[in-house]
């Protein structure tokens, strides 16, 4: 048995760090071989060792500029060490890649990638926003709580006392009222009942329709027509499956849907 197969065994085994051992040795003895390091790029991934997937994956690429695989898991690198743009621009180059009839397999798993590149960076600016809005919220309790040093000082040389605690704990109900709207802003919008699936109830990623004119998600429906005869899920007209086919429209408008709104992606 050689190292490449050594490698592979060792990896179908789940033994990655053996497995990486085993593509380095063949790297050894066949430095030109891209497919090489993808595999070995590919036991780095499972072990969260990210520099070494970026250097692996940038050296297939290297030897072979249109390996999908090799873009795509260099995307993946720079997506898990934080570096969003070039893991977008990776992702990108990856789908004009995968645009090519004998790489189409790989386009759903390069599309959701980016998507969750998309959720990622949403939540590192709601993170940020959020830390932005507390320590904004804090400084202004602190001036309030100045006003009210002020006021208090001056109602206690005119003998009026009262006024300055209720602009205090008026301002105060102010402050929490805006920020409970800034709040609800942030919240969740819902997704469109036209983008879920009828049987999952769940955004689609893959839409197919019916001879009914149904949509729904295509291995939903799948399990559906196995499980349960070849009918439509809501209409009950009969289906053959050689008819259904991509809703590619409505995939254009949900592919839309989740760049405007990563929070949805996962949903």
């Amino acid at each position: 048995m050689n190292c490449r197969e050594e490698g592979k065994l060792y990896f179908q085994k789940g033994k990655y760090s053996a497995a990486a051992e085993a593509y380095t040795e063949a790297i050894t003895l066949d430095p030109a071989d891209a497919s090489l390091y993808q595999n070995r790029a590919l036991c780095y991934q499972k072990l969260s060792k990210w520099n070494q997937v970026l250097d692996d994956a940038r050296k297939a690429l290297e030897l072979s500029k249109k390996s999908v695989k090799a873009q795509y898991l260099l995307a993946t690198a720079f997506m898990n060490l934080n570096q969003l743009e070039e893991a977008e621009k990776a992702f990108q180059d990856a789908l004009v890649l995968a645009a090519l009839p004998e790489f189409s397999g790989y386009r759903e798993s390069i599309e959701q990638g980016l998507y969750s590149l998309y959720n990622k960076r949403w939540t590192n600016e709601q993170s940020i926003a959020i830390s932005q809005d507390e320590r904004n919220k804090l400084i202004i309790e602190e001036l309030i709580d100045e006003a009210y040093d002020l006021e208090r000082s001056k109602e206690e040389s005119s003998g009026e006392i009262g006024a300055a605690e209720r602009n205090r704990e008026r301002r105060r109900a102010q402050l929490q009222e805006l920020y409970q709207r800034i709040s609800e802003t942030r919240q969740e919008s819902t997704i469109p009942e036209s983008l879920c699936c009828q049987i999952t109830f769940d955004l689609m990623r893959d839409p197919v329709l019916t001879p009914a004119g149904q949509t729904y998600e295509s291995s939903a429906l799948e399990q559906h027509l196995k499980h349960n005869g070849h009918w439509d899920p809501v209409t009950r007209q009969p289906i053959n499956p050689s008819q259904v086919v991509k809703n590619l429209a409505v995939k254009a408008v949900i592919e839309d849907f989740l760049r405007e709104n990563p929070w949805a992606y996962g949903k």
